[in-house]
């Protein structure tokens, strides 16, 4: 067992907050699914695509930080 600092404390704090943020932008990184579907040209599906590549990106870095998080709450 070992103490936390007060920023680890502060980010275990927030992780209710990250998980409900994660779970918002997944929803919105899916929803991109159906408009690939309607996109009207190679120009417009590209854009669709840089899109979901930065949202994954976030969603892979909350991921992260959560999973850190819970790492922490093992040791504390």
């Amino acid at each position: 067992m070992t103490t936390l600092t007060d920023e680890q404390k502060t980010e275990v704090e927030k992780k209710p907050e990250y998980i409900e943020l994660k779970a918002e932008l997944l929803k919105e990184y899916k929803s991109y699914e159906r408009n690939l579907e309607y996109a009207d040209d190679e120009f417009e599906e590209d854009l669709i695509m840089q899109e979901r590549e930065k949202l994954a990106t976030r969603i892979k870095g909350l991921g992260a930080k959560i999973r850190d998080i819970e790492s922490l709450e093992g040791k504390a």
